[in-house]
């Protein structure tokens, strides 16, 4: 086991459970940190510091890491121990987007392709190289609508100063989820949320889980920077 040092990039929602992911300060790489009780998944006890508060995207926080136990559609995870997380600082200033530059997925695909599903064949020929990605979107729009009862919340943006694809993915980071339900149905812009300060938005995506026949991209961690 070894210390680490862990840059939040999300602590989303995953069945009843977490997914936190970051990267790693000693290897420069994602990691997503799992533990060996909950397969793939690490509860949300499990997630806060002595305090009580749960880690959030832009801390840094200190956990003692065990083994890798990537699969072959998330091959960035990795046990860690019960070991309480310490928090070191946040990240959380514009000049910050210096270092998270250095984790932007090349443009415009978003986790090895466009749509916003892989088949689960797929990764059945060919291990995926990744799960995780960081991106900065541009014309970027929230849209809640209700369905059967329930709400849904997805992000809408482009990205790619070329090709200017257009995503449209699920949202399960719950701070932005508890945003979102603040406002009835309907498409809101970015900039609503920005309070008009000079700021730069950052999306973590990550690959779920099967379900139906695909792994869908999710919008796992939403992260506003401000002058």
């Amino acid at each position: 086991m070894k210390l680490d040092r862990i840059v939040c990039l999300a602590n989303s929602y995953k069945h009843d459970h977490r997914c936190v992911a970051g990267i790693s300060l000693n290897s420069k790489k994602w990691v997503r940190l799992v533990s060996a009780e909950i397969p793939g998944c690490i509860s949300r006890e499990r997630t806060c510091y002595s305090d009580g508060k749960e880690a959030k995207a832009l801390d840094v926080f200190e956990a003692e890491l065990k083994s890798p136990c990537g699969t072959h559609v998330h091959p960035e995870d990795v046990f860690v121990s019960s070991k309480q997380w310490r928090r070191l600082q946040r990240l959380e200033r514009l000049a910050d987007t210096e270092f998270l530059a250095e984790f932007l997925n090349p443009e415009p695909v978003v986790l090895e392709g466009y749509s916003d599903r892989i088949s689960v064949h797929k990764f059945q020929e060919r291990p995926a190289r990744m799960s995780l990605g960081l991106i900065h979107p541009e014309d970027l729009w929230w849209w809640i609508r209700e369905e059967k009862g329930k709400r849904r919340y997805r992000a809408n943006f482009r990205l790619g100063q070329v090709a200017r694809i257009r995503y449209d993915l699920s949202v399960t980071d719950p701070d932005w989820k508890n945003q979102l339900n603040l406002l009835p149905a309907g498409i809101y812009p970015n900039s609503m949320f920005c309070g008009g300060r000079v700021s730069k938005t950052f999306l973590t995506v990550s690959l779920s889980e099967a379900f139906e026949g695909f792994h869908y991209k999710l919008v796992a961690g939403v992260i506003n920077l401000h002058a």
